[in-house]
């Protein structure tokens, strides 16, 4: 892993909403992240209708495919 951006060093162990180029959407805790993946643990996918659905283990999203990340208020 390279130099870690400084931006999702002060975010880390925040909960995101993290909507993906294909217009799906997963709510997590970015535990780490690469120059590549955001890597979220507390994972569940959200339904456009608000369901969601948990998702066992940590989830590695690609970058690139990382539309937009929601930060929710603590």
């Amino acid at each position: 892993m390279g130099r870690k951006d400084r931006l999702l060093t002060m975010a880390e162990r925040g909960r995101f909403l993290a909507t993906l180029d294909d217009d799906t959407a997963v709510d997590g805790v970015l535990v780490d992240w690469d120059e590549s993946h955001l890597i979220l643990g507390d994972v569940s996918s959200v339904a456009a209708t608000g369901d969601r659905l948990a998702i066992d283990g940590e989830l590695w999203l690609p970058r690139s495919r990382v539309k937009y990340l929601q930060k929710f208020r603590a």
